[in-house]
């Protein structure tokens, strides 16, 4: 028989640790698991700006036909802007093009897919930890997964020196996935002279950047979180930038993202696009249109944009303000615990610097749960559920 015989895959641990909150009865239950962004009451809302585009579509759009494989082309076109923009020089050479995509997750299998139609036996440096997906979506097209080291998870210590080493044996043609800002899963930055001296020498190794862009304005802001995407593209001839609108615009389940293409010159870009486009046909045909088409209204209507920017801001600071509160209640209840780098550290998510016994002790005697490698989303943390987090890690800590 055809379907017998596969070995059963594992549940995703994300998933997991949010099946796990849901079957908890404790009533001091908190989730730090599933990277979602959560208000101070601990909802995850939909935007008010993205409410009104909403409410605009539904009185003005007038037809629900097919989209071409790029996708909007409005949306396209701002994000693009939004990303590098308008005059960046790629674009006056007609050397990039942005093609929207199933969130950022297709933005990065998309980027993938164009990549091994370039070179099938191309290495994918990947950072270690990363999200799951990027090793996933990679080892899942046949293409060759290689490790640099990027954050000591057990000492909360970020590792530029140790990457730099590791990207220095790579070859060239090679691929290096990066995160745009807010890594994820560390919440470790590099600093834009870092980002200057990594473009130098993938310029010189001739080594490519997939940046993955799927946190803008939760690091520094909108603007300012842009800087790796640009000197990327800027400083390096070729590159893929994957975004995604799922956090900054809350649209998680709508699924709006793209894949922005530099080429070298002209002439191959036209070529490059012709085989994105046709990843895109194989794959999914075409985007789909909703969460597309509120972010190219938002973005293209002053108002509502400057109102969607201040939303960010305040989710900004709101996971900002929490990271900070954390750090101050575990100074004053645990002195020793060791959690000041959380403060220095941007997005949603860090680890905390936990032993094995430790983590499953918060998650069974004290319903917090998070993944067992240490990994939380401080989003999660608010107001009213920090003192008994603080409480509860404190008390690992005491003889």
């Amino acid at each position: 028989m055809l379907f017998s015989g596969l070995a059963e895959v594992g549940d995703d641990p994300i998933l997991q640790v949010s099946t796990m909150y849901k079957a908890s009865n404790d009533p001091n239950k908190v989730d730090l698991g599933v990277g979602v962004y959560k208000d101070a009451d601990g909802n995850t809302a939909i935007l008010k700006s993205v409410k009104k585009a909403e409410q605009y579509l539904v009185d003005h759009q007038d037809t629900k036909t097919y989209l071409s494989p790029a996708g909007n082309p409005e949306f396209n076109r701002l994000v693009q802007d939004m990303l590098i923009g308008a005059d960046h020089p790629a674009v006056g050479e007609n050397r990039v093009s942005t093609y929207q995509t199933p969130g950022g997750t297709g933005g990065v299998r998309i980027g993938l897919d164009f990549v091994k139609a370039c070179n099938p036996n191309a290495n994918v440096w990947i950072s270690n930890p990363t999200w799951p997906n990027h090793t996933a979506i990679t080892k899942s097209l046949g293409l060759n997964p290689k490790q640099y080291r990027y954050y000591d998870i057990k000492q909360g210590v970020f590792q530029y020196q140790e990457m730099f080493e590791d990207l220095s044996g790579a070859e060239e043609g090679d691929v290096v996935i990066l995160h745009g800002c807010c890594h994820n899963a560390s919440g470790a930055d590099l600093t834009n002279a870092q980002w200057d001296e990594l473009a130098a020498m993938m310029l010189e190794k001739g080594l490519v950047p997939l940046v993955d862009f799927a946190y803008q304005g939760f690091g520094d802001g909108i603007e300012e979180d842009t800087y790796a995407a640009k000197i990327m593209s800027t400083k390096l001839p070729e590159a893929l930038i994957a975004s995604s609108c799922s956090k900054n615009f809350a649209m998680y389940r709508d699924r709006a993202g793209a894949i922005t293409l530099v080429s070298s010159d002209a002439t191959e870009h036209k070529k490059n696009a012709s085989h994105m486009l046709s990843a895109v046909r194989a794959t999914y045909s075409m985007p789909p249109d909703h969460g597309a088409a509120v972010v190219a209204h938002i973005l293209g209507t002053p108002a509502l944009k400057a109102e969607w920017i201040a939303e960010v801001d305040e989710m900004r600071e709101r996971v900002k303000k929490m990271r900070h509160l954390f750090v101050e209640k575990m100074n004053e209840k645990a002195p020793n615990s060791g959690f000041g780098y959380i403060a220095e550290q941007k997005g949603m998510f860090s680890y905390l610097t936990l032993t094995a016994e430790q983590i499953q002790t918060l998650i069974n005697k004290h319903s917090i749960f998070f993944m067992g490698n240490g990994r939380v989303n401080v989003a999660g943390l608010t107001e009213k559920n920090i003192d008994y987090v603080t409480d509860a890690v404190a008390s690992l800590f005491r003889s």
